[in-house]
């Protein structure tokens, strides 16, 4: 059995009825909260009509994402697996089946991902490694050509592990949070998202830790469908939070202006 955790602030309700009905369409999940972050419209009314999901505004307002999530997964029961889940994704029942039959034959595994794709079946990249700022700064400001031109594309290839077979399981050192399913065990032995993360780069830090006490492996076989919207790259007020987190992960983990595995490549 498995719970799950969803977090909002004004989301698409359609995309949000997806993702709840994808859960509720799974035989083996349990029960589900959804924490609204920003008294969304019409949100609580449409949670209602899922009886295994319970809607909460969120008592602190606004707090971030991590805080939700651990709030949300305060108010959950007990099973043996929990899942962080966006609002805008989808699924086949199949998807979590495999999630749960790769934990189920190899005990040390804490933490898988799905491979995600957009609605027209376009994969998206988002098994990473841990980041960099020349990795970051291709991706974010400059456009490939000019980003080929200075060298930079090379680390933000690297960085979305596009020399790997995402036909095949790996495992990154940087998952995304658009789907993350956890042995409740590991949850617990986290203390769950660190919540000095408000938005982005919480799923990396957390994927790291799991790394620490387990193994967090890519699942190819599990396909969701991800409507990323990207949103810090057409606000500037996002893309501001993006950077003040990931000044928190550099400052955690160590700070980086280039992987050195790409220059043992190179030279």
């Amino acid at each position: 059995m498995w719970t799950a955790a969803i977090v909002i602030f004004d989301p698409k309700l359609d995309s949000l009825e997806a993702a709840l009905a994808s859960c509720e369409h799974c035989a083996s999940f349990r029960q589900g909260v959804v924490v609204d972050n920003g008294n969304s419209d019409g949100a609580k009314a449409l949670v209602a009509r899922f009886s295994k999901f319970r809607y909460e505004l969120n008592p602190k307002g606004n707090a971030g994402f991590g805080h939700a999530q651990n709030f949300a997964f305060s108010l959950l029961p007990q099973a043996e697996f929990h899942a962080a889940i966006n609002p805008d994704v989808r699924f086949e029942p199949e998807a979590i089946e495999q999630l749960i039959r790769t934990m189920q034959k190899n005990r040390d595994v804490v933490l898988v991902a799905p491979a995600l794709f957009y609605p027209d079946g376009e994969r998206q990249l988002l098994c990473k490694r841990y980041p960099t700022l020349r990795a970051l700064i291709a991706r974010r400001f400059l456009p490939r050509s000019l980003s080929d031109w200075l060298n930079f594309a090379i680390d933000a290839d690297y960085f979305e592990m596009r020399d790997c077979d995402y036909s095949k399981p790996m495992e990154p050192e940087f998952m995304s949070g658009a789907l993350m399913f956890f042995r409740r065990s590991a949850f617990l032995q986290l203390a769950g998202f660190d919540e000095r993360f408000f938005l982005y780069f919480e799923d990396c830090d957390i994927t790291l830790r799991a790394r620490e006490i387990g193994r967090a492996v890519y699942v190819p076989e599990a396909r969701v469908i991800h409507d990323w919207a990207r949103g810090s790259h057409r606000s500037k007020y996002l893309t501001w939070v993006t950077i003040v987190s990931l000044v928190k992960l550099f400052n955690k983990y160590g700070w980086r202006w280039r992987d050195p595995r790409i220059v043992e490549k190179l030279f």
